[in-house]
């Protein structure tokens, strides 16, 4: 299984925006409650928070080995240690991808279910459950890539949503169900996933 190059753009962009964001989100909304009392205090800690996730995070980065207990080991300790970040979702989609390169897909299923788990973010949650349907798709469970694929629903990957489940439908020898998925495709993306859309309604 594949990352599609939209991917692996949309998670870079996404953590090049928390680098350099994260600690604005923060004020912003500690503006927004202002006069609650120990706000300030409250300010600085979910600034500091943020800001440690974030050289941790790096830190995991350059630290990753062959070695795949260890590196899972480390992840654990960093997830635990910055629950329901989006730092968290970072280091568990990293930690799949590297799983699935070593196609130890097991693992990396754990890894992607853990990384919706963890994820507040929409578009996070969009791109979890992208590739963790793909990597269902690919394992042969269909009807629990059609309920990961499900939860998807931002705008943006309608699309690619309805490319995957029309895989899925194909596997599961419903070809009119497998027709409908690519069409809407076809209404609904962008050029390319149109044209790739187009394509598979042609081998149908």
């Amino acid at each position: 299984m594949a990352y599609t190059i939209e991917e692996e753009q949309e998670l870079n962009e996404l953590k090049e925006w928390w680098k350099e964001n994260g600690k604005l989100v923060i004020l912003a909304f500690v503006v927004g409650i202002a006069g609650v009392v120990g706000w300030r205090f409250w300010q600085n800690y979910q600034v500091n928070q943020i800001m440690a996730a974030s050289s941790d995070y790096s830190e995991l980065a350059r630290s990753a080995t062959a070695d795949g207990k260890a590196t899972h080991a480390k992840v654990e300790q960093f997830v635990q240690a910055h629950d329901k970040t989006s730092y968290a979702v970072f280091a568990l989609l990293d930690e799949a991808k590297g799983l699935v390169a070593q196609k130890d897909y097991a693992r990396a299923e754990q890894s992607l279910q853990q990384a919706l788990n963890q994820s507040q973010d929409e578009v996070l949650s969009a791109l979890a459950s992208l590739r963790l349907g793909a990597l269902q798709l690919q394992l042969g469970k269909l009807d629990a890539a059609l309920n990961t694929l499900s939860a998807v629903k931002a705008e943006a990957f309608i699309a690619r949503k309805a490319l995957l489940e029309g895989d899925v439908q194909l596997a599961k020898s419903d070809s009119a169900a497998a027709k409908s998925a690519f069409e809407l495709a076809v209404q609904k993306g962008t050029p390319a996933e149109q044209q790739l859309a187009r394509m598979k309604l042609n081998n149908l």
